[in-house]
């Protein structure tokens, strides 16, 4: 569930004014009062907005308490879906799928093979 309140705790560890919130936004002063209040839901793109002024994942605005499940890729790559940092390059994921998927098509191969001998 969206949590407004956490717009001021923001505002009060970053000394920012809600001038400049609004003003970053595109919104009107009564649009973020309510938002921070809780009288309205913000869209994706103003929450968007106010989660790059403060710099923070747009996640952040949001209570939520979810258990996650990790996976082990053989690489270490941290991240909650918003950043995501690791030891893997963009490039070098690609070239590993590209390979899976060359094993992949080698085994299917295989097996095509194995039916036809074992039907004859």
């Amino acid at each position: 569930m969206f949590n407004g309140q956490k717009i001021n705790e923001l505002i009060e560890k970053e000394m920012a004014t809600k001038v400049s919130i609004y003003n970053y936004a595109g919104i009107s002063k009564s649009q973020l009062d309510n938002i921070i209040n809780g009288k309205n839901i913000p869209n994706g793109k103003i929450i968007e907005k106010i989660a790059d002024f403060f710099k923070v994942p747009i996640d952040y605005f949001f209570d939520r308490s979810i258990e996650t499940s990790s996976v082990n890729i053989g690489h270490h790559v941290n991240g909650n879906g918003n950043k995501v940092s690791g030891d893997i390059t963009l490039s070098e994921c690609k070239k590993e799928n590209e390979h899976l998927k060359e094993l992949l098509s080698e085994k299917e191969r295989t097996i095509q093979i194995l039916m036809k001998q074992n039907s004859i």
